[in-house]
């Protein structure tokens, strides 16, 4: 399975790549993220920084300082993801694998929406990350909203998942906002 997985990320970076209009692509997918109700009634949002090969994030911490809501940020501990409360891009540093992460105390405030970052998805909502499997041990106890962002050359048919996967409830893509099957009405 961890080879399937892992030829999964390298065929979707491959994809990522070879596209040209990166920045346009990630502009339309911010603007269906702010379009949803998801986003305007949310007041706390938990964001990654992003990395090379991932949709940018900073643009959607900057309307979230606008249209003033908290941001919080998660860092990766020996204990699990701590998501910590910033006030501007000036409380990041580089940290593990080169993410920007908070140098701000970590939060128990109660998060509303969570953009859970990710390599390969699925229509049902599951997801390949980077492999640390952090995200999955932290959405078991987390009660908000949470979406992913992916360009529409990370969807596959089916991810390979585990027991302790979870699935997201959104996919926002710049060609469709996805409601995840295991969350369908």
């Amino acid at each position: 399975m961890a080879e399937d997985k892992a030829a999964l990320r390298r065929t979707v970076h491959q994809y990522i790549k070879q596209m040209n209009n990166r920045q346009q692509v990630d502009q339309v997918i911010h603007q269906k993220l702010f379009a949803t109700e998801i986003w305007k009634e949310s007041q706390t949002i938990a964001v990654t920084s992003s990395l090379p090969l991932e949709i940018n994030t900073s643009p959607i911490i900057h309307e979230a300082f606008e249209a003033g809501k908290t941001v919080c940020v998660p860092k990766v501990t020996e204990q699990g993801l701590t998501f910590h409360i910033i006030h501007s891009v000036d409380d990041l540093e580089t940290g593990v694998m080169n993410i920007l992460e908070p140098t701000t105390p970590p939060t128990t405030k109660s998060i509303d929406l969570c953009l859970v970052p990710g390599r390969v998805f699925d229509r049902s909502g599951y997801r390949i990350g980077w492999g640390g499997g952090y995200y999955d041990r932290f959405l078991r106890t987390y009660e908000g909203e949470t979406v992913s962002l992916a360009y529409s050359v990370q969807l596959v048919d089916q991810v390979p998942t585990e027991p302790h996967d979870l699935p997201v409830q959104w996919i926002v893509t710049e060609k469709e906002m996805i409601q995840c099957s295991p969350y369908l009405l």
